[in-house]
C-alpha cells in the first residue's frame, strides 16, 4: 500500500502524457449534431463529475464526443483553453481570478465541487515548525498564482504573520513534494494528492497546518467568450451531463469514488477519507463572486505602485447556460 501511495505522483504525472477519449456515437436524436469537445482536466478528486459523466456515456446520450486531456494543475488547463489547445478547463478559483485580472477572456459556466481542507500547509518537524508562529523565518514553497498561493497568503494573515517574515519559494508543481523532503524549503502549501505523497514520504517528520474556516475552494469549469458566443447549446448539454454524474455520485458514492480513482490511476482507500470534503454540484453562487473579488484585490495590492479597482467579475461569470439547465442553481447577481 504505501509503495502504491508513494507512486501516486508519477502516476498523475504520466496522465499527463496520455489522452483519455470518447468514441464518436450517433445520438438516437439526429436531428441534433455531435459536438467534439476536448476538455482540459486535473486528475484530482474535484474532477469526479467530469469522470463519471463520461464513464457513463451522459456526455454521449447529450450528443457530445468529449475527450479529455490531462493537466497536473487546473492553471495548466486554462492556460491550455486560452491558447486554443481545449474547448473547456476545470481549474480553481486564484486562476480565474489572475486571468480576469489580466485581461483574458474567459467565462465561468458553473462550480462543479466545493472543496474543505482542499489545501494544507504541509511542514517538517525537524526544522522547528509545530505551529504557524513557527513559519517565521522559514522557507515555504508554493506555486505562483495558484489557490495554494493564495491560502498560504491569508493563512499568515490570519495568524497574524507578516509575509515579509517569511522565505516564499516558487516551484512548479512537480517540484513541491521533492522540495520538501529534500530539504529545499522547510514547508509547502499545496493540494491533493501531493499532500497525501508527502505524509507518506515525510511520515512522522510531517505536520499539517490548516485553518478550515477561512477558505473554501471552488472548481470551475472555465470557457472562452468566443466559446460561450459559438458554442451556447454545448454548453447547456455539458451541464446537462455534470448534473447527471453528480445525481450519480449521491446515489452510488463507493461507485462514484472508483470510477475516479480508476481515471486518477490510484485505489480507491488512499482517498477515502478526504472524499467527505467534497460537494460535487452544478450552481453559480453569489459566494464565488466575493472570492473572486477578494482575490483581484490581494493580488491588485501585490502589483507595486497599481491603483486599479478589481474588475467586474460578472463581466466573466455565463449564467445562461447553467439557467437553461437547473436555474435554482443559479444564486448569483450583479454587483
Amino acid at each position: 500500500m504505501d509503495k502504491t501511495l508513494s507512486a501516486l505522483l508519477l502516476v498523475v504525472a504520466l496522465a499527463v502524457a496520455g489522452t483519455c477519449g470518447c468514441n464518436k456515437e450517433s445520438r438516437q436524436d439526429a436531428s441534433k449534431k455531435e459536438d467534439k469537445i476536448i476538455v482540459a482536466v486535473t486528475p484530482w478528486l474535484a474532477s469526479a463529475a467530469l469522470y463519471v459523466a463520461r464513464d457513463k456515456g451522459y456526455f454521449k446520450d447529450e450528443g457530445l464526443d468529449v475527450s479529455f486531456d490531462s493537466y497536473i494543475s487546473g492553471h495548466l488547463g486554462l492556460d491550455a483553453v486560452l491558447s486554443g489547445k481545449a474547448d473547456l478547463a476545470t481549474v480553481g478559483d486564484t486562476p480565474v481570478a489572475r486571468s480576469v485580472v489580466a485581461g483574458k477572456p474567459i467565462a465561468v459556466i458553473a462550480t462543479i465541487c466545493e472543496i474543505n481542507r482542499a489545501i494544507l500547509i504541509v511542514a517538517r518537524k525537524d526544522r522547528g515548525v509545530l505551529s504557524p508562529g513557527d513559519l517565521r523565518g522559514k522557507k515555504v514553497g508554493v506555486v505562483a498564482g495558484t489557490t495554494a498561493d493564495f491560502f498560504l497568503r491569508i493563512f499568515l494573515t490570519t495568524n497574524y504573520i507578516n509575509s515579509k517574515d517569511v522565505r516564499i519559494v516558487s516551484l512548479e508543481t512537480d517540484e513541491v513534494v521533492d522540495a520538501l523532503v529534500g530539504g529545499e524549503v522547510d514547508a509547502v502549501s499545496t493540494w491533493s494528492p501531493h499532500t497525501m505523497v508527502a505524509r507518506e514520504r515525510l511520515s512522522d517528520n510531517a505536520i499539517f497546518l490548516d485553518e478550515p474556516s477561512i477558505y473554501k475552494m471552488t472548481w470551475n469549469m472555465t470557457v472562452t467568450k468566443t466559446f460561450v458566443v459559438n458554442h451556447p447549446e454545448s454548453i447547456r448539454r455539458i451541464l446537462r451531463a455534470i448534473v447527471r454524474a453528480n445525481a450519480f455520485i449521491v446515489k452510488q458514492p463507493t461507485e462514484a469514488l472508483a470510477v475516479t480513482s480508476k481515471n486518477i490511476g490510484a485505489e480507491s482507500l488512499f482517498f477515502g477519507r478526504e472524499w467527505e470534503d467534497y460537494r460535487f454540484t452544478a450552481a453559480l453562487d453569489q459566494s464565488l463572486l466575493l472570492n473572486l473579488e477578494d482575490q483581484a484585490r490581494w493580488m491588485l495590492r501585490e502589483e507595486a505602485g497599481s491603483d486599479r479597482r478589481p474588475p467586474n467579475f460578472m463581466d466573466f461569470i455565463y449564467t445562461e447556460g447553467l439557467k437553461g439547465v437547473q436555474p435554482a442553481a443559479v444564486r448569483i447577481t450583479g454587483r
